[in-house]
């Protein structure tokens, strides 16, 4: 149970728990609900700030003024800067995720699920700018004056094109990462939510309705899932397929944006390093505000003994190296600009540094290359609140340098759009405080609703060893003798006790249809079971290349005959402007195929199947493990019972048999 790759010996999850107590905490907080008035403070400060930017929108709309009144075009500036932290921030938290998973680190549980609920609400929160500023020319709707000197939509023929391709492909993404990882912990909620409920017979009727009524949300949310074998298989290639997309699709959108910077004329824009240290500061702030929340989490609700000092120790090691990459990558363009740069390069460092921005580049040094330094002391990496403190500071430092490299460069003296001074507005400052309020309130209520830990991913720490005192006979539940009869399900306390089972059954397997249930993946179940052999990665290869060619297809079709897409006025067929994004659209083609794989070949939803039929075997998703056999045959059921009442003990025999009925 220690951490891979770690020199400490110190575990990654308190030595002790199980599988029912790592479920219990996780599922007390969104079942509970504690600290409910510490929350109810906090969302009403985010939705403060939503409230903010929507009075601002209002009084725009209601006034007509504001910045559709200028043709200054350096004041797009801020909500330029804006947008790419958010969409940095996402990328860098689905990086971490997808990387945690695909190398099958076994601590990732307490984090990934953080990582991936920032990613997904850090691009709904850079949704809001593409919403309102994508959207412009529907202002005029409202007699709004908008500087339109060519009568084209600005947003036609430009790269701006490429960044909705990017924020609908990465939100798919993300929300089926997200989706995907959840899934068995909702059903887990479901099934604890419903045994709640059952509790609560003789409680009050508003307070069993309120149970009864989290169950069925949880129900639906979790589509038949019920944890089989088959399940689990499906499950995982999902998981890691979508994680790699994702991978990939981060590095795409990442140095897309530099593509597009270096595509122009603009000095300041062209450095070799540039796709690399967005990728970097993208990396480090995603990992900033992920290591942040992770902390908030562990120290709100307690969960101290399944976020242990480990999990802080690798984050902050991982701040630690991306802030000496970042710091590497600021030193490489410093020296490298003034020894073979030309002067325009020069010019516009040196205004990065002393000019009337400079706060702006010395607040990204100060925020992504000087905090992490500190976590080169053991005793701080250890320390929550200094890891939230670093955590939040390279997020500044990442926002402050999204700003300098947008206002600094724009400002030249040889542009037209430079002749009016840049500053500040109220509708930038209100538009980026409701994308903050946006993203808080988003947060807030997924904490109170949701695992804010991966229950599935921690209690494969301790799946081997569930252990208990030898069964003696197994219990045998009776069936009326005038009800049809489903099969014999049969309960085991760990995996190995479940594939003892299924293997004693393997005879029998041609007449009857065999399948096991648990809380965790179980693959020495699926061997047993005889499913090695199936894929579901020809449906994700196959969709992202048919996506890909066919989009990649329409962009030179569009570009011959003079369509929008026809990307910042490119000559006709200059097919590398167009790789950017149908890469991006590739990875959405693959990630919907893998989404309906998923849900087609375990044949979700089911929300009726007989298998919840089984006495006790809500706790499928909690601590048991369960044998079903599917037979009509009452001979045939009662030669499977005394087969498994005959396996010794600790070779199979169960913990009790159940005939179920159809």
């Amino acid at each position: 149970m220690s951490m891979a790759g770690s020199p400490d010996a110190v575990p990654a999850i308190r030595p002790g728990e199980t599988l029912g107590s790592i479920g219990g905490r996780v599922e007390a907080i969104p079942l509970a609900h504690p600290s409910g008035r510490r929350w109810w403070i906090a969302f009403a400060g985010a939705l403060a700030l939503l409230g903010l930017f929507a009075f601002t929108l209002g009084y725009l709309l209601y006034e007509g003024v504001g910045i559709w009144n200028n043709n200054n075009a350096v004041v797009w500036a801020l909500d330029i800067a804006s947008y790419d932290w958010w969409i940095g921030v996402a990328c860098g938290s689905l990086l971490v995720s997808g990387v945690l998973l695909l190398l099958g680190a076994e601590w990732r549980g307490a984090v990934n699920r953080i990582a991936e609920t920032v990613a997904l609400l850090a691009t709904a929160a850079a949704g809001l700018y593409p919403i309102i500023h994508l959207g412009r020319p529907w202002f005029f709707f409202w007699n709004l004056p908008y500087p339109n000197t060519y009568n084209l939509w600005p947003q036609f023929r430009s790269p701006l094109l490429w960044d909705a391709i990017d924020i609908v492909s990465f939100l798919v993404l993300a929300v089926s990462l997200w989706y995907i990882g959840l899934l068995p912990d909702i059903a887990a909620l479901r099934d604890r939510a419903h045994a709640d409920a059952t509790r609560q017979i003789e409680a009050v009727a508003p307070t069993r309705r309120i149970a009864l009524f989290k169950a069925q949300a949880y129900g639906i949310l979790a589509s038949g899932w019920r944890g089989s074998a088959a399940h689990w298989q499906i499950w995982g290639q999902a998981y890691r397929i979508v994680a790699l997309l994702g991978v990939l699709l981060v590095v795409s959108v990442q140095t897309g944006a530099s593509v597009m910077l270096a595509g122009s004329v603009m000095p300041g824009w062209h450095g070799t390093l540039m796709p690399v240290s967005f990728l970097i500061h993208a990396v480090l702030s995603g990992v900033g505000v992920t290591a942040a929340l992770v902390v908030m989490v562990r120290v709100v609700y307690g969960l101290d003994a399944l976020v242990t000092d480990r999990h802080l120790d690798a984050l902050a090691r991982l701040i630690l190296c991306l802030g000496c990459a970042s710091a590497y990558c600021y030193a490489a363009e410093t020296f490298d600009t003034f020894l073979a740069g030309d002067a325009a390069g020069r010019g516009v460092l040196v205004r990065r540094m002393t000019g009337e921005h400079a706060p702006a580049f010395w607040t990204a040094v100060v925020g992504l290359v000087l905090p992490p330094q500190l976590l080169w002391s053991a005793r701080a990496r250890r320390s929550p609140l200094v890891i939230a403190a670093v955590g939040v500071l390279v997020a500044i430092g990442a926002y402050a340098d999204h700003v300098m490299i947008l206002v600094v460069t724009l400002t030249q003296d040889f542009l037209p759009s430079s002749r009016l001074p840049y500053g500040e507005d109220i509708w930038g400052i209100a538009t980026f405080a409701g994308s903050l309020g946006l993203f808080l309130c988003l947060v807030l209520l997924f904490v109170r609703y949701f695992p804010a830990l991966s229950i599935t991913q921690t209690r494969q720490l301790v799946a081997g060893d569930a252990r208990g005192a030898a069964p003696g006979a197994p219990e045998v539940g009776a069936l009326r003798h005038d009800a049809p009869l489903w099969g014999v399900a049969a309960a085991f306390l760990n995996e190995a006790e479940l594939t003892a089972a299924l293997q004693s059954l393997a005879s029998l397997r041609g007449r009857i249809r065999l399948d096991g249930y648990g809380p965790v993946p179980m693959p020495r179940t699926i061997r047993a079971l005889g499913l090695e052999g199936r894929s579901i990665l020809p449906y994700a290869l196959g969709g992202a290349v048919v996506g890909g060619a066919a989009f990649y297809g329409m962009c030179i079709y569009a570009t011959a005959y003079d369509y929008v897409f026809l990307i910042g006025g490119r000559p006709r067929f200059s097919w590398p402007s167009f790789v950017v994004p149908s890469v991006s659209f590739a990875m959405l083609c693959g990630c919907l195929a893998v989404h309906g794989a998923l849900l087609v070949l375990n044949r979700l939803p089911r929300l009726n199947h007989p298998a919840f039929h089984i006495p006790g075997f809500e706790r499928a998703t909690q601590d048991r493990y369960f044998l079903a056999a599917e037979v009509d045959d009452g001979a045939e059921a009662a030669r499977i019972e005394r087969r498994l009442a005959g396996l010794p003990a600790g070779g199979g025999r169960p913990l009790s048999v159940t005939r179920v009925p159809r």
